[in-house]
């Protein structure tokens, strides 16, 4: 009977520190700060750079809600520089090249910004892995 108890009591315990530390694996936690940082890049559609429109980062999610996306113009050879916050951030393009088609219409990405200076280039469609 003690040999029992023992053996429930050991594989109880280990259960539970095997389910302490795979809690939090996965999907990260999502950000919370006001951090800031530079993201860079390239936008390419169709292997051609996209010429004009506009690129957006939204740092929003369910800890901070109220955050509104940031914008920058998308120059003429497809380059693009924002300020964003750190952590993940959905992406979004418009252009007018991209509004006559339906494949990339409706793209979405995302990208974890982290601080410092961050270098993200996007081609569009994206690259069929």
């Amino acid at each position: 009977m003690r040999r029992t108890r023992r053996r429930i009591k050991a594989c109880l315990a280990t259960l539970s520190i095997a389910l302490a530390c795979g809690c939090n694996q996965g999907v990260p936690s999502p950000s919370t700060g006001s951090e800031e940082a530079a993201v860079k890049g390239k936008v390419t559609i169709r292997g051609k750079p996209a010429a004009e429109g506009q690129i957006s980062f939204d740092p929003a999610n369910v800890k901070r809600p109220n955050e509104i996306a940031r914008t920058a113009t998308i120059g003429k050879d497809g380059s693009y520089l924002v300020k964003t916050l750190v952590g993940n951030n959905a992406v979004r393009i418009s252009s007018p090249l991209m509004a006559k088609d339906r494949e990339l219409s409706s793209i979405e990405q995302s990208f974890d910004v982290k601080p410092g200076e961050n270098q993200f280039n996007i081609e569009l469609p994206p690259p069929r892995p």
